[in-house]
């Protein structure tokens, strides 16, 4: 009975990993941050200069994308904020909240 459970618990995490990943886009321009939020549901990792009008104008050109989590392990996509080209601070995931 453990060992089915394992397996079961195992399927089912690498399930959501896989969708996770499949549904996290990475953005490096303002370009690709509204066209991801706009072709593809899912996150949105990006730089962010860490200013909250930033953050606030990118969820008004979007429709509601905003900051989610700023992750312990962060990545250097680049060097620059996605919305202001100012530098960046920080790599933030973005998404909708539904």
């Amino acid at each position: 009975m453990e060992k089915a459970l394992a397996a079961v618990h195992e399927e089912l995490y690498q399930r959501a990993l896989k969708n996770l990943e499949e549904k996290t886009h990475t953005a490096r321009t303002h370009e690709e941050f509204l066209d991801i939020a706009e072709n593809r549901p899912g996150f949105i990792r990006a730089m962010w200069c860490g200013d909250s009008a930033c953050e606030d104008q990118l969820k008004e050109e979007t429709g509601g994308v905003k900051s989610r989590c700023i992750p312990f392990e962060e990545e250097q996509i680049s060097d620059v904020c996605v919305c202001c080209g100012k530098p960046a601070k920080k790599m933030v995931v973005f998404g909708r909240q539904y």
